[in-house]
């Protein structure tokens, strides 16, 4: 059972410590105001994939809902210019755990997966409509620029198509009856506790 956790999402953020007490769930930063909130104040938990950047292919965030008041936790850590860890050893059992006591304390809490409606929908127009514009201007470059062109067009497309199949499979947005956590809503961990 894993209780604390800490990351730095960003090199303008400090590190956030996350600790899961007898009396709610305390969130620390420096500079910021120490927060300690009691597990049946947790409205929802939402469970995502986000695929910010090359750097972060394995980060997954955990987005807690209190008072309105939203607060994001993710499996990778800051270290430097394009150096981001990947603790999914610890990340997947303290959210584990983090939904296990919110839920005990508070059963109408919603469990979510995936991005919110209005984003998962957007998201897949944008990359639909990205690929289209590719294809139009590599149809009039592919003429000019012979080959590279037409490996270029395949290799971005692929990609988009890939992120389009992760996106659909893991941030299709759904809610969750129990407690239980699938385990395409979080990271590949090596060893999980």
């Amino acid at each position: 059972m894993n209780t604390n956790y800490t990351f730095r999402k960003s090199v303008l953020e400090k590190p956030q410590f996350w600790e899961l007490t007898e009396h709610g769930v305390a969130y620390k930063q420096e500079s910021k105001n120490d927060i300690l909130f009691p597990y049946d104040k947790v409205q929802s938990i939402r469970l995502l994939y986000l695929p910010n950047n090359r750097y972060r292919l394995n980060n997954y965030c955990c987005k807690i809902t209190v008072n309105s008041r939203v607060f994001d936790i993710n499996s990778c850590t800051y270290r430097s210019f394009a150096t981001f860890d990947d603790q999914a050893e610890t990340y997947v059992p303290f959210v584990k755990e983090l939904v296990r006591k919110v839920k005990t304390a508070n059963p109408n809490c919603t469990l979510r997966t995936g991005q919110n409606p209005s984003t998962w929908y957007g998201n897949i127009i944008f990359v639909i409509i990205a690929v289209l514009v590719l294809f139009f201007l590599f149809h009039f470059f592919t003429t000019e620029f012979g080959k590279f062109f037409i490996v270029v067009k395949f290799l971005l497309i692929g990609y988009m198509a890939v992120y389009l199949a992760k996106s659909i499979k893991v941030n299709k947005p759904k809610q969750l009856g129990g407690s239980e956590i699938p385990n395409y809503v979080l990271p590949e961990a090596k060893t999980v506790n």
